[in-house]
């Protein structure tokens, strides 16, 4: 069903679970690398901390160059998290990118992100459109959703450029870390339902979900 009166300015994706099938946010990493993680969490004032998690290899690793430490954590992701496009996305991208509709990410994210999802999509995000100024990555913040400081952060970006919250549409599998914080920072909403393992409700129904509009696939942004 419609649910803008007109053509969103921009549309921005969370990453994992939306356009990237993944059971991220369900992994668990060895204990080790989870007491570190935990220690810095510890140390953070933000209610929703996130890591470099290139700095939690590199105090477990101490010998190993930087670049040694970004090869042993892709290993480790691509072996605890293998992800693939989720249908739909490449086309999904492409033709939203043709109506000249802006497009970025908020996502909880880590270095590897940007080149593991390239990979993926078969080509640079550059390619579909994805504008790097309108991408709010948590690792860079050190703030994860969903605190909305990666919201407003987007907000404020697409303000610069005369665009409203209201006039964006953010897109992403899980009520609390994206519909709530979305909603709250003023832009239009869609939760994405297509993948059942990455879908998270956090004990909401559907109808409850607070979402302007619920899509079981990608193309469907398409034909709204």
């Amino acid at each position: 069903m419609p649910f803008f009166h007109r053509t969103p300015r921009a549309i921005l994706f969370d990453i994992y679970g939306t356009l990237l099938k993944s059971s991220a946010g369900e992994t668990h990493p060895d204990p080790a690398l989870r007491a570190l993680i935990e220690r810095a969490h510890a140390a953070s004032p933000h209610p929703f901390p996130e890591v470099d998690i290139r700095e939690i290899h590199a105090a477990k690793h101490p010998g190993l160059s930087p670049s040694e430490v970004e090869q042993l954590a892709m290993e480790h992701e691509q072996a605890v998290n293998p992800v693939s496009a989720m249908p739909g996305a490449v086309e999904t991208l492409r033709e939203l990118s043709s109506r000249g509709i802006l497009l970025g990410l908020v996502s909880n994210a880590q270095f590897y992100t940007v080149p593991v999802m390239a990979t993926c999509l078969g080509s640079p995000l550059a390619d579909f459109g994805i504008d790097p100024e309108l991408c709010v990555f948590s690792y860079l913040e050190h703030r994860a959703k969903p605190d909305p400081h990666l919201f407003e952060l987007a907000r404020e970006r697409l303000r610069a450029r005369g665009i409203q919250p209201s006039e964006a549409l953010y897109i992403g599998n899980d009520v609390r870390n994206d519909i709530e914080p979305a909603n709250a920072t003023g832009f239009r909403t869609a939760l994405f339902t297509g993948d059942e393992a990455s879908l998270r409700l956090r004990g909401k129904s559907l109808d409850e979900c607070g979402a302007d509009a619920v899509i079981s696939y990608l193309l469907e942004l398409c034909r709204m």
